[in-house]
C-alpha cells in the first residue's frame, strides 16, 4: 500500500511542482495575535480578566468579541449572546510551523469538544499553521470557539472560505454527537473517532489526489474504522453522516494542489498528538482487552517520511536549474 501511495503522490508532485511559486494562501506570521472574547465577557471585566489570563492575553494583541451574529454567520449555529463565554487566543505563524491546538481548562471546562476535535476541524477549514488557545472562565461546551477564530481572521482583513467553516463545523458537530451517541458502547472513544477521520483526509489526498468518489470515501472509511477498532460500531446512520461531510470537504478543493500538501502535513501533526496521548494508549488498552486492534499510523509516518525526502530532493533539482 505505501509504494503505491508513494508512487502515487510522485506523480501528484509532478503535477504540482510548477506551481510552488504562486503560494498565494500559504501562511505568513501575523505581526500581533487576536484575542476574540465570547460576547457575554463583553460587560463583565472581572470575567474577561480572569479569561485573559487563561489564553495568555498580551497588551499588544488585537481584541475583538464574537457575539450570536458571528456564530450564526461563521458556524450557522444560534445562541444568546449571554452564554457565549468560550474565548480563544491565535497567533498565525509561518507556513510549514503546523496548527497547535492548546485548551486551559484551569477554570472551566471545555465539556463537549477536545484539542485534537477542534485541530480536525481547523485543518478542515484550511487553517494549518497557527498556535491556538481556547479557555473560558466558566464551564461552557464550547462548541462557538471555531466562530472566535473565524472572527480573529477577519480582525486580520482574512476571510475564511464560508463553504470550508461550515464543513468545518459539520466535522465537529458530527464528531460531538456520534460520541455522545457511542457514548455506552463499549469499545468506542472519540479520539479513535478523531484518528479515523484524520486518516481519511490523509489518504484521500494521498492515495486519490484528492479526485475521490462517494463509493470511494465510504471504502476508506470503512478500512480506517476497522483499523481503529470500531469496525461494527458506529451506525449505518452515522457513517453515512462522515461520508457526507467528506465528499463536501472535497468539493471545497482542499484535498488538492498546495493546500492539500498543508493539510496532510498539519495532520501527520495531529497524528504523532494523538497517537502519543494518554487517552489513546487507554483505548488501545480498552480495545485489546475486547479482542480488537488499533493501529498506531506507524505506516502513515514511515510515508510521510518518505514523502519529505522525495520532495526535498525534487525541490533540490529545481533549484540546480536556475
Amino acid at each position: 500500500m505505501i509504494k503505491k501511495l508513494l508512487v502515487l503522490t510522485v506523480v501528484s508532485l509532478s503535477v504540482l511542482i510548477p506551481c510552488t511559486s504562486q503560494n498565494i494562501n500559504a501562511a505568513s506570521e501575523w505581526d500581533n495575535a487576536v484575542t476574540v472574547y465570547g460576547a457575554a465577557l463583553e460587560s463583565d471585566t472581572g470575567l474577561q480578566e480572569q479569561t485573559a489570563d487563561l489564553l495568555g492575553a498580551s497588551d499588544s494583541d488585537i481584541i475583538d468579541y464574537v457575539y450570536s451574529e458571528d456564530v450564526s454567520q461563521y458556524v450557522n449555529q444560534n445562541y444568546d449572546n449571554s452564554v457565549l463565554m468560550s474565548s480563544i487566543r491565535i497567533q498565525q505563524t509561518s507556513e510549514g510551523s503546523g496548527l497547535n491546538i492548546n485548551i486551559d481548562e484551569s477554570l472551566g471546562n471545555i465539556t463537549m469538544i477536545s484539542e485534537e476535535t477542534y485541530q480536525n476541524a481547523l485543518l478542515t477549514s484550511g487553517i494549518t499553521d497557527a498556535d491556538v488557545t481556547i479557555a473560558a472562565a466558566q464551564d461552557v461546551t464550547g462548541e462557538s470557539a471555531l466562530a472566535g477564530v473565524y472572527k480573529a481572521y477577519a480582525a486580520q482583513g482574512e476571510e475564511i472560505d464560508p463553504e470550508k467553516t461550515q464543513n468545518a463545523q459539520d466535522e465537529l458537530d458530527a464528531i460531538s454527537d456520534i460520541t455522545n451517541e457511542n457514548s455506552n458502547v463499549e469499545g468506542f472513544t472519540q479520539v479513535q473517532l478523531n484518528k479515523v477521520i484524520t486518516e481519511v483526509k490523509v489518504e484521500i489526498i494521498n492515495n486519490f489526489n484528492g479526485d475521490v468518489s462517494e463509493e470511494q470515501i465510504r471504502s476508506i472509511l470503512d478500512e480506517k474504522l476497522a483499523e481503529n477498532g470500531l469496525e461494527g460500531l458506529l451506525s449505518e446512520e452515522q457513517i453515512d453522516r462522515l461520508v457526507e461531510i467528506f465528499n463536501s470537504i472535497k468539493d471545497s478543493g482542499i484535498f488538492t494542489g498546495e493546500e492539500a500538501q498543508r493539510l496532510v502535513d498539519s495532520s501527520e501533526d495531529l497524528l504523532n498528538r494523538i497517537t502519543s496521548s494518554d487517552s489513546f494508549q487507554d483505548a488501545k488498552d480498552s480495545a485489546s482487552e475486547l479482542g480488537r486492534d488499533i493501529a498506531d499510523s506507524e505506516e502513515v509516518n514511515s510515508f510521510m517520511e518518505a514523502l519529505r525526502n522525495f520532495w526535498d530532493r525534487i525541490v533540490e533539482f529545481f533549484r540546480g536549474l536556475f
